[in-house]
């Protein structure tokens, strides 16, 4: 798996507290990708993985996976940042 086109995202929270973070594509293998992936912090902090779509979440993985491909997302946008920051 691959993490392709992440890109940080600066909306307001919502109005109970969570706040979309990033913004991102997976590959899952050479013939598979899944665009439009998203990742929102909930208010106690913890980060969720939503696939695309905007009626209810489209991606379905093991918690396994789900915590690998958020991990993944995260390094990739926080590597993003750091290379515009030194720009």
């Amino acid at each position: 798996m691959r993490i392709r086109s992440a890109r940080p995202v600066h909306f307001a929270p919502s109005p109970r507290g969570f706040r979309t973070l990033a913004k991102f594509n997976i590959q899952i293998n050479d013939d598979v990708m899944v665009c439009d992936c998203t990742l929102v912090q909930a208010p106690d902090g913890r980060i969720i993985l939503y696939g695309p779509g905007r009626e209810g979440n489209t991606l379905s993985c093991s918690p396994e996976t789900r915590r690998e491909i958020v991990e993944m997302a995260l390094a990739a946008v926080e590597l993003k940042n750091e290379r515009a920051a030194a720009a």
